[in-house]
């Protein structure tokens, strides 16, 4: 999925402001400072009391609030040492405390202490518009001299003027304050829209046999209830399965209606405020729309270069896509005569049937190979293997007994700390994302970050899932490396965002490597995943890619259309529209998928940012290729180079440097035109 664009500030434009700064280096820390270092080195993720939750809320608060007033009364002439740390300061505790309060409304086994936090969470996005709004903080940063400033240093200050000038600081006093309180609502409608996703758990009532062809492990996993049903959720382990192996079409069929529709019908009504207060958000401050507004500051720098961008794409990926719909729908009619088109609900499954017999691949036997404990002990090992990473355990408490916590070394030094949430349980965030819990900065903190997943605690896990882990484990890694920087807002929350999925999207490359299977993959035989698989693997693995990327497309095509314009439009008749326009597989009558788009919330316009970076990652793969793999003085170049900068150059600089030249597409447009 992503990483978590990500906390509630994320939702509003103080996130590029504030999301994830920390406080720089100063002669002297003020008693602030100190203050603030101690505050945030406390840890309140294994709370279970809503009091204790709210306590360290309204405790956030209030030492944002001293900052806040610290910096505003500040006079004398401006100076990086001073006004700048005190910028970071004021930063470090939003970001972080909002941050940590964050992840607990996500993640806490207990349903109180989920709702305290989220019950305070806008009270302290209430404080980051403030601050994000406030003229005093922003002429003390603009009244930095410049002169003599390093180049990272000086794109930082400008950056930080830049978001404050989008924020709407330069409006007069009625527009800020309406901006204020649209600010505040779009936050608190962005986390009834995930909350709505995350408590709609799903019952899909299905007799035993409808489970036809299910492998043997998934059915002692799913015995009948007391009425003769077995019972799905929709968590990741329940329904996937069936759309992979599911024999019976009405069996997928049904489970994709049902899981189509999360979040509906409770979110139809709040999306829909969720896109007008955005629309009135942009309108106020001088922008057409939402889309033009997040993306002013992004590589694409507009939503019309980011519709062209879709529709070059689209034409590079339509002849592969075209040829391979073609080859799949006559063999599915080989397996079930009845079948007339192909929907959604046999993509998967008839896929993986045509690699069967066509590559010789049997889903069912490659996931044979992995577990979710041998992955994580084969990404470690890659990553060791790549970078000079060492995973140690950490001992600290944590807030379920199924969540593991590591560090992560580089020779002697620490370079971060992470928590691992890996299975699905009741009330937690149902997807995949890795969640910041602190920035991180060179000589005073230690970044901390979380990945939350929801793959099968035990088992065969699919190799899918096992892509799946290593693109999360990649943003961890990212914020962990650029997490030493010399201020915070040169970490990697401050990196254009469309460049942010490109290091994941790059690392998911290892999981088709051999070299790198063959470290943890093995049967409960203990038998190693043969060679011969592999290769068969990757002969079959562009078969349908070209699909899948129109299917992103679509995804973008969404994300852009409800944002680029008044959203007077009908949210089904929209989502319908664009899906028709780009995927191989009609929209489905009858379903909401909108309801349940998380991204519609956190990344609002620019879901393109998935295909956007992964034409980045697979050029910046192509050195990668050229020098071998796993070539460790390559991959400790592009750490040095792409990973530890973070967001203290732009993300073109970060290109040329790895690459020696700007950004192709080239790469991209070659394995669209593969067909398999």
């Amino acid at each position: 999925m992503s990483f978590h664009r990500r906390h509630f500030m994320s939702l509003t434009l103080a996130a590029g402001l504030l999301s994830t700064t920390a406080l720089s280096a100063r002669a002297k820390p003020t008693a602030l400072d100190t203050k603030v270092d101690a505050f945030l080195a406390q840890s309140h993720l294994t709370e279970t009391t809503a009091d204790a939750i709210t306590a360290r809320g309204n405790a956030t608060l209030a030492l944002a609030n001293e900052a806040k007033a610290a910096l505003e009364a500040r006079e004398g002439p401006a100076t990086l040492a001073d006004d700048f740390a005190a910028f970071d300061t004021l930063s470090l505790i939003l970001s972080d405390g909002s941050s940590e309060l964050y992840l607990v409304s996500q993640t806490s086994p207990v349903k109180a202490v989920r709702d305290a936090a989220e019950a305070i969470l806008p009270k302290i996005s209430d404080l980051a518009t403030a601050v994000s709004l406030s003229r005093p903080i922003y002429d003390r940063l603009a009244a930095i001299p410049t002169t003599g400033l390093d180049a990272k240093t000086r794109f930082s200050l400008d950056k930080m003027l830049t978001n404050y000038r989008l924020a709407g600081v330069d409006k007069d006093d009625a527009t800020r304050a309406r901006v204020t309180a649209l600010q505040t609502e779009i936050t608190e409608t962005g986390i009834l829209f995930a909350k709505n996703i995350r408590d709609d758990t799903g019952d899909i009532a299905l007799k035993p046999e409808e489970l036809a062809g299910l492998p043997q492990d998934y059915i002692t996993a799913h015995k009948p209830g007391a009425d003769g049903l077995v019972h799905l959720t929709f968590a990741y382990p329940d329904v996937l399965p069936v759309f992979d192996f599911a024999t019976l079409r009405e069996t997928r069929r049904k489970v994709l209606m049902a899981y189509s529709n999360r979040g509906y019908p409770a979110n139809e009504a709040t999306l829909k405020t969720l896109l007008e207060k955005r629309y009135e958000l942009a309108q106020t401050l001088g922008y057409s729309d939402y889309a033009a507004l997040i993306t002013a500051d992004k590589m694409i720098g507009s939503p019309e270069r980011a519709a062209r961008f879709l529709d070059d794409v689209n034409v590079a990926a339509k002849p592969g896509a075209d040829a391979n719909y073609a080859e799949l729908l006559a063999f599915a009619r080989t397996v079930d005569p009845s079948i007339k088109d192909l929907q959604r609900w046999d993509n998967a499954y008839m896929q993986n049937r045509l690699r069967k017999q066509k590559y010789d691949v049997d889903a069912e036997v490659v996931r044979e190979y992995f577990t979710l404990d041998k992955a994580r002990t084969g990404i470690f090992k890659l990553i060791h293997d790549l970078f000079g990473a060492d995973f140690r355990p950490w001992k600290t408490p944590v807030w379920d007994p199924s969540v593991t916590a590591w560090e992560l070394y580089d020779g002697k030094t620490l370079v971060g700390r992470f928590y691992l949430d890996m299975s699905p349980r009741e009330g937690k965030y149902n997807h995949a994302a890795q969640f910041p819990i602190r920035t991180g900065i060179e000589g005073r903190q230690v970044p901390v970050g979380a990945l939350v997943c929801n793959f099968p605690a035990t088992g065969p896990m699919d190799h899918d899932d096992v892509t799946t882990f290593l693109h999360e484990f990649g943003h961890l890694i990212h914020a962990l490396y650029s997490g030493h920087t010399r201020y915070g807002v040169q970490s990697m929350g401050n990196l254009q965002w469309d460049f942010i999925e490109a290091p994941s999207q790059l690392l998911e490359e290892w999981t088709w490597d051999y070299d790198t299977l063959k470290t943890f993959a093995s049967n409960s035989k203990g038998e190693v995943i043969p060679e011969a698989l592999v290769k068969k693997m990757n002969a079959g693995r562009r078969f349908g890619e070209a699909g899948q990327w129109k299917g992103q497309l679509a995804y973008a095509a969404v994300s852009l259309n409800f944002y680029n314009r008044k959203p007077d439009f009908d949210l089904s008749k929209m989502y319908d529209e664009q899906i028709a326009r780009y995927s191989l597989f009609p929209p489905v009558p009858g379903t909401h998928s909108y309801a349940a788009f998380g991204h519609l919330d956190g990344y609002s316009a620019i879901y393109y940012t998935y295909v956007w970076s992964k034409a980045i990652a697979l050029d910046l793969f192509t050195r990668f290729k050229a020098d071998g793999i796993r070539n460790p003085a390559t991959a400790v170049r592009y750490r040095k180079l792409v990973l530890e900068p973070g967001g203290s150059e732009d993300a073109n600089v970060l290109i040329q440097d790895f690459l020696g030249r700007p950004l192709s597409l080239d790469a991209f447009k070659a394995e669209l035109a593969q067909k398999g």
